[in-house]
């Protein structure tokens, strides 16, 4: 199976997830609900992305359900935030919630990643052996950093420093999917 096209949807939502996360510049919680639920259907296009590519690997079998409790979780939490207003506990449960759901994305991120990684060498794309980690490890040391400042009350300076990590995916995860195209399109091989 061509992997081509469902990089492209991984690639189109995680650029959108990305801009998505400029709306934290925003001071109005209707907007910033709307975002989060855009960025909540992002997550749900790589999820299926991740489905379709579920056949390829075993690490890409194990990116699908985690990718999709991710979703599950995260929306639980967004369903929950319309009714927490004032209820301790409640606050309590969206934050455990959210929790979980960001756990789980986290560990989808990496199957998908290391299984997208573990292709390279058997499939000689010329794209070098763990660069594609680099999704991964960049938007988690960003989200690091932008704590820190955000700790330090220097918000738009963390939400770009956020921003500017997250792209870093979008740009390796581009250059992985050329690798592919080129070496789905050679006809002597595929």
């Amino acid at each position: 199976m061509k992997i081509y096209p469902c990089l492209r949807l991984i690639w189109g939502a995680l650029l959108a997830a990305a801009l998505l996360n400029l709306t934290a510049l925003s001071d109005s919680m209707p907007v910033l609900v709307a975002a989060n639920i855009l960025n909540l259907c992002c997550y749900g296009v790589i999820a299926y992305a991740l489905y379709r590519l579920s056949d390829q690997s075993r690490l890409l079998a194990r990116a699908f359900p985690t990718c999709l409790a991710s979703v599950i979780l995260i929306g639980l939490a967004l369903i929950c935030m319309q009714f927490a207003s004032g209820n301790v506990m409640l606050v309590n449960f969206l934050s455990l919630l959210s929790l979980a759901g960001s756990i789980s994305n986290l560990l989808s991120e990496y199957f998908m990643y290391w299984g997208l990684d573990e292709r390279i060498l058997l499939y000689g794309y010329a794209f070098p052996a763990r660069r594609i980690r680099w999704c991964l490890y960049a938007p988690l040391l960003g989200s690091f950093a932008a704590s820190l400042l955000l700790l330090s009350w220097q918000v738009q300076l963390g939400t770009l420093v956020q921003t500017v990590c997250q792209l870093v995916p979008v740009v390796l995860l581009w250059q992985y999917m050329r690798a592919v195209k080129s070496r789905e399109d050679d006809p002597l091989v595929f």
